[in-house]
Formats: C-alpha cells, structure tokens, sequence
C-alpha cells in the first residue's frame, strides 16, 4: 500500500505542478498582452489628440504676429503673422525682411517676393505641419500647445477607445528622465520632433487591466481550484484506504484470535478426554463437554454476526415481519444475558405508557445487547454498572445505553460506527473484539428505521441513544 501511495503521489504532484505553471505562464502572457495593447492604444490616442490641439493652437494665433528669440542680427529675426480664411492657406517668405505671411487671397501672392512651394489646409494637417514649421522656421519653440485643449482632445480620444481613466498631462523637456514605475502608466508621443515630450499618466491601469483579463483570470482560477480539490479528495482517499488497511488487517489479526482461543480450548479438552482417561470419569467429562459447547457457542454467534452483516450490506438479509414487543420483557431478556458475568451491576428504567412496540424483536434485542456489551467491555472496574432506560416520547421511544467506563474522545467518535474501526490507544487495542459490534447496530437501525447518536468524554463514560418511531 505504501509502494502505491508513493507511485501516486510521485505522478500527481508533478503533474499538478506542470498544471499550474502553465496557467501562470498563461497568466502572465494575457497580462503583458493587455499591457502591449494598452500603451498602444493610449499612445495612438494620445498623438492624435496632440494633432488636434495643435492645429486648435495655431487657430487660436489668427491675426497675430509673433518673433522669434534670437541672438542673430535683428535683419535676420523671424517674425510669424497668421491669417485665416476660406480659400487654400499658403506659407510665403519675404526673404528681404524675414517676414513670413499666412494669407488667402491671390492678390497676397502677388505682393511676395518669394514663394514656398508649400500649399496646406490648416483642418487637414496636423503634426506634419508642426514639425514642418519647427524645422524650417522653429516654429516650435514659439507656438506653446494649449494643455486644457490638449487634455479635452485626449479625453475623446480615450472615450472613443472605451478607455474610462482618469489622467494628467504635462509637457515636459525631451530629456526629462522618467522614474522606472511610471513606465506602465506613462504614455510618450513618440512622432515628436521638438524638444519636448508629452506625458499622460493615469490612475487605475493596474485595475483597467485586470478587468481586461477578468474571464481569463477566473477561468484559471476554476482550473487551479479544480486541482486543488482533485489533489485534496485524492488525499482523503489515499488517507481512507490506509485506513481501511490497517482496520483490515486489525480484524483479521483480532478475528483470527477470536477463532484460535476457542479451537486450542476445544484441542485441549478433547485431547484430555481422549488421553488423560478423562471418559471414564462422567463428571469430567461434562464439565469438558459443557466447556466445549460454551467455545462452540461462542463460535457459532461469531460466524452468525459476521454473516448477518455482510447480508446487511448487501441488502440480503431478509425482512422480518413487524411484531409487538413488550418493553418491560425485552429488558429482561438482555439483563438476563449478561446476568451471570462477574461485577455486571445492569440497571433498568422505564417510562413509558404504552408498553409494546412495533418492531422487529430480534433486530431489537441485537442491538441493545450489543450495546450493553460493548458497555461491560470498556468499563475497566471491577464493578461494571450499565444504565438502560426507555423512555416515550409522542413520537418516538427512546432507549438509552450509559456505561461509566473509559469514554471516547472527540476525533474518534465519527467513524465508531464504521465497519472494523476500532478505538486505540497508541498501536494498541485495550479491550479484545473485531469491530464489528457497532456497525452491526448501525445497520440493523438502519433498516428498522431507527436513529443512534453518541455522547462521550474520556475518563467519563459513554452514552448511547436510539430513537425508534411509532408505528
């Protein structure tokens, strides 16, 4: 059994393992996914809200003019005028003055002196035509982006691509340095070519994120809890048969005792007989006889209990016409039994109005004097009192079995009723039996429709309870 429980334990674990790597490999490979499709998708929307705010900027600079800082020659200074109409924008340079118009009409074409070949809508561009002004006129280092402009564009953006974070933005230098944990929140525009870089940080990607992975999460989960509890009700079936081994084989060590006493009684008596001359003397020889008949008797009711509960089990055992017993003689009949064991003191008690029950009698008397047995066993004085009272209820009778003896601890008392088990202390058995006793009670109130339930302390006894219903 050992050999198995090992070969088992050697395959499921490291399955169990490989199980569970892969689904946080798995894990992980859904999160950086959502992570990548996260920052690209704020990325996209964040350069195209700068697109936005950048032509909504130049808008705002419609009839101004602005000159660049320079430490060139004042004849060599920019000055930028912006204009805004409804026919084709064109940029034009003056390249006496340095002056650079923005008009619409062609009559201002004509008034020029050089023309760049150069001709945009103002609607139609966006970041092309800043980095076309920053690198030919340095345009930006002079137009600032409105940021409030720049953060509601954004917002859309982000609303369009059902992305419901809340942000900040800033403009920042080009070699401004940016703390390593900022880098899953912190978007860059990176299609900028100006000495500046646009952040927006946002509050919640971690949460965002875990949403956008929530059914493969939980499916994981599922699976990792399913294999858990595969593994923990594999564990408490490797553990129960252990346990049915060593009950096993504790009944066939206790039962093959039970059979070899009475066989070397029965070998010595009938050896004495037939050797020692004990035939010829009659008073011997029944005395002989008599103990052989007691050993055989004792043989008979093992074989008979053992027999009566595998039909149990097995549903065999045939059903018993129901029959009034009268209480009263009913207790007699199991005081009588054990009437003649040295230091068994039974007492009887009764309260009830109705004196017969409908029942089975045999099934009933098995499962009283099993208990008062068990009662006599496990009382280790040399004064052996039982309890036995029946008491009637309107519904029921109860019948209670208390002993003084040693009791049964917490942790046992669940499976005293299961077949073979058997209470130990350490890996020895105190008291002889074959654990079958209490699962014989068990099943022949099962099938008389009866109910037992037990209350024990060590060192304080036991007390056992059956209620049986009217009929």
């Amino acid at each position: 059994m050992d050999f198995i429980v090992k070969r088992i334990w050697w395959i499921t674990i490291p399955t169990a393992l490989a199980v569970l790597a892969f689904q946080l490999y798995w894990l992980r490979t859904a999160w950086q996914n959502q992570q990548a499709s996260f920052v690209q998708v704020v990325s996209d929307g964040l350069q195209k809200a700068y697109d936005r705010a950048v032509i909504g900027s130049v808008k705002q600079l419609e009839g101004q003019s602005l000159t660049q800082d320079s430490t060139e020659a004042p004849r060599h200074r920019r000055t930028f005028q912006f204009t805004a109409g409804d026919i084709a924008d064109t940029l034009l340079s003056n390249a006496d003055t340095g002056l650079v118009k923005v008009v619409t009409s062609s009559s201002g074409l004509r008034q020029s002196n050089t023309i760049i070949q150069q001709n945009f809508r103002l609607q139609d561009v966006g970041e092309d035509m800043n980095r076309f002004l920053a690198s030919i006129f340095a345009f930006s280092n002079i137009v600032e982006v409105d940021t409030a402009l720049l953060h509601k564009y954004y917002r859309e953006e982000l609303d369009n691509r059902h992305v419901a974070l809340p942000f900040t933005i800033a403009i920042l230098k080009k070699d401004t340095a940016v703390t390593p944990d900022e880098k899953i929140v912190t978007i860059r525009s990176s299609s900028l070519q100006s000495p500046r870089t646009i952040i927006a940080r946002f509050d919640g990607g971690g949460t965002f994120l875990m949403v956008k992975i929530l059914w493969p999460l939980l499916l994981s989960f599922c699976m990792i809890l399913l294999i858990t509890g595969c593994i923990w009700v594999l564990w408490r079936i490797i553990i129960r048969q252990k346990k049915l081994e060593t009950m096993k084989n504790d009944f066939i060590s206790n039962i093959t005792h039970e059979l070899k006493t009475p066989v070397a009684i029965l070998a010595a008596t009938n050896e004495a007989l037939l050797t020692f001359g004990g035939s010829k003397d009659p008073e011997k020889t029944e005395r002989y006889l008599r103990l052989e008949q007691d050993e055989l008797h004792k043989l008979q009711g093992l074989v008979d209990n053992i027999m009566a509960l595998t039909r149990l089990e097995h549903e065999e055992e045939p059903q018993d016409a129901l029959e009034p017993v009268v209480i009263p003689m009913l207790l007699k009949t199991v005081v009588a039994r054990f009437s003649g064991l040295p230091g068994v003191q039974i007492n009887t008690s009764m309260q009830v109005v109705q004196e017969e029950l409908l029942t089975q009698p045999a099934a009933l008397r098995t499962i009283l004097s099993n208990l008062v047995d068990n009662a006599i066993k496990y009382t280790p004085s040399d004064v052996k009192q039982v309890d036995l009272t029946v008491t009637e209820h309107p519904q029921y009778y109860r019948f209670i079995v208390k002993d003084h003896g040693i009791g049964i601890d917490k942790a046992h008392q669940p499976y005293i009723f299961d077949k073979f088990y058997r209470v130990t202390q350490g890996n020895l058995h105190t008291v002889k039996g074959y654990g079958l006793g209490l699962s014989h009670v068990k099943s022949l109130l099962d099938k008389i429709g009866g109910t037992i339930k037990v209350d024990s302390h060590p060192g304080q006894g036991s007390t056992f309870t059956i209620e049986l219903a009217k009929r």
